[in-house]
């Protein structure tokens, strides 16, 4: 998959509660109230937070002028429109997905957000690679698409946790 150019965020959102964290574990929420507000279901999801104009991905800049704020105005939520592209999901209505396949998961998760089509969201494309000069030709690409890279995954793996960089 692509590793888009704005910050890791686990959703998790259960019986109209929603909890939009940092991959530090960082309540974030306050800064996104038009994203906690758009999340009316239950699951808890794994994606990259971003801000996202007209279907076009804004400089990581732009993220950060929402980023850490107490008090969101109408202007910054209107300039600056947060979004999340989904890479993956761990529970969906109550199941627990984590110990299933990337690829089944990933099907689970393309199948409930084309059912339930949740407001400011969207999936990151899968990226197919044959060999090895693809994938170079493929992360020489990724800069001047404004795409900070690729993530690799098996597709038989389970969800981990990983770990903060550093």
């Amino acid at each position: 998959e692509w590793k888009w150019d704005g910050i890791r965020v686990q959703i998790a959102a259960r019986g109209g509660t929603v909890r939009l964290s940092s991959r530090t574990g960082e309540d974030i929420g306050a800064s996104f109230p038009d994203l906690i507000s758009a999340f009316a279901f239950d699951a808890v999801l794994d994606g990259e937070l971003l801000v996202v104009r007209e279907g076009v991905v804004a400089p990581f800049n732009d993220l950060q002028q929402r980023l850490n704020r107490k008090a969101v105005t109408r202007r910054m939520l209107t300039d600056h429109p947060a979004h999340v592209r989904l890479y993956d999901a761990l529970e969906i209505d109550g199941e627990d997905l984590r110990g299933l396949p990337f690829m089944q998961r990933r099907a689970r998760l393309e199948a409930w957000h084309a059912a339930v089509k949740p407001r400011r969201t969207d999936l990151s494309p899968l990226v197919e690679v044959t060999d090895k000069a693809a994938l170079e030709a493929l992360q020489a690409g990724a800069r001047q698409a404004a795409i900070e890279g690729l993530m690799l995954k098996r597709r038989d793996s389970p969800y981990l946790a990983g770990r903060p960089k550093g």
